[in-house]
């Protein structure tokens, strides 16, 4: 019996370490880690507007140059992944961060 794979996109597969359960990892600066990947959020999606407008700015002039366009959108796409990636990591992060501020301070 064949089971149809859920999991298809490498965000898919990002995590990190709970240190609730994984006693081993309380080596882990959730803070510094939440704010190192919101820092590379924000760069992936400034990199991904300005090559937005280099994919608009190609598709208006009169020699269109389909292959660059067509490499910038897959370039388009696969930012878009990692930013999706580096703000799931942040977000885990904050969030852990929280919790783990919130047990140190009882």
């Amino acid at each position: 019996m064949t089971t149809n794979a859920t999991t298809k996109k490498f965000f898919q597969l990002v995590n990190i370490p709970d240190y609730r359960y994984d006693g081993d990892r309380t080596d882990i600066d959730y803070g510094d880690i939440a704010s190192d990947c919101d820092t590379k959020t924000i760069s992936l999606l400034e990199a991904i507007g300005h090559i937005s407008l280099c994919v608009f700015t190609l598709s208006d002039s009169k020699e269109c140059n389909k292959e660059k366009i067509n490499n910038l959108s897959c370039i388009i796409t696969d930012l878009a992944e990692l930013a999706i990636a580096t703000n799931k990591i942040s977000q885990t992060a904050t969030y852990l961060s929280g919790v783990q501020d919130g047990n140190n301070s009882v």
